[in-house]
């Protein structure tokens, strides 16, 4: 094969500018700290950190959705405590009517208090989480609770004609979702009770009772069936509380492996993505050296010629 100098200079030249570009490709590595920058570096392993990517871009997605919910339902579970706080009230309050030594103005007092613990019950289920009403089932853009003082001094709860038990879900997992709230209607509404309807009477017979008007009659039923479904209303409350935890310590552990899925894949994508910077400036200097090496081999094979004085 007859090898000339034109040859030689262009195959030269071909070295020297692999040689500048590989020492481009390490200088770029450093500078990102990445050892993939273009699919066309490494077109499998630019997959796979594409892939890894998404994933954790998923999962902190699915860890956005867990914060969100556990928020909605601590926000949830401290109003059930208040909800169950507010029937203690007024059972005592039931109790006390028991109690045949309350004069007359006392009795309106109980009365009193007994409406106001009514009104803040209502006032309880309207409650809010980042301006969404958390009662009223998928309608959460208005107060779930209708909260109504009428003129003979008693008071009435009526649920918006909107609210309903829909379940809102999130999902906080790969393939699982959670629902993560409770609805008024599902509180007043259970197990063939219609406790808001036994609320409404409970205020009209503790009226009754204080505005002297069918008292006795009205004492046998508010200490009777209307204490028993009080009793219910509370014990149900503390249920719904119960399950509400469940399903909070389940996002929370959920949250804890997706943290631990998040960390492990992170721990891969460094390894198939992160530049070793000791190992990849050593190789980058060894590169160096070769380029300048070919550069002074180059002013020797390329010897001036006559044309080179020419002006």
């Amino acid at each position: 094969m007859r090898i000339t100098n034109s040859s030689m200079i262009r195959n030269h030249m071909y070295d020297t500018q692999q040689n500048l570009q590989r020492m481009d490709n390490m200088n770029k590595q450093l500078d990102t700290g990445k050892v993939i920058n273009r699919i066309s570096d490494d077109p499998h392993k630019a997959i796979k950190i594409m892939n890894l990517n998404n994933e954790i871009k998923y999962t902190e997605k699915y860890n956005y959705n867990i914060d969100e919910t556990v928020g909605w339902m601590n926000n949830t579970d401290s109003s059930l405590e208040e909800v169950g706080r507010a029937l203690s009230d007024i059972k005592e309050s039931i109790l006390k009517v028991g109690n045949g030594t309350y004069s007359e103005n006392e009795m309106k007092a109980i009365n009193a208090e007994m409406n106001e613990k009514i009104k803040e019950l209502g006032e309880i289920l309207n409650a809010s989480h980042g301006g969404r009403y958390m009662f009223g089932g998928d309608s959460v853009d208005e107060p779930p609770v209708k909260i109504i003082e009428n003129a003979d001094g008693t008071v009435k709860l009526e649920l918006n004609a909107n609210a309903n038990s829909k379940d809102l879900k999130a999902d906080i997992s790969d393939g699982i979702s959670i629902d993560y709230n409770v609805s008024a209607k599902e509180i007043f509404e259970h197990d063939g009770k219609d406790y808001i309807s036994e609320i409404n009477n409970l205020s009209k017979l503790m009226n009754n009772i204080a505005n002297g008007t069918d008292v006795e009659n009205s004492k046998k039923e508010l200490l009777g069936s209307v204490k028993e479904d009080m009793d219910g209303l509370f014990n149900h409350s503390v249920e719904t509380r119960t399950t509400l935890g469940v399903r909070v310590s389940t996002a929370e552990k959920l949250k804890e492996l997706n943290d631990e899925n998040i960390l492990n894949m992170k721990g891969v994508l460094s390894l198939d993505q992160d530049v070793d910077h000791v190992n990849k400036f050593i190789e980058l200097k060894s590169a160096e050296m070769v380029y300048q090496a070919s550069i002074q081999v180059g002013t020797k094979l390329i010897q001036p010629t006559i044309l080179d004085y020419l002006r």
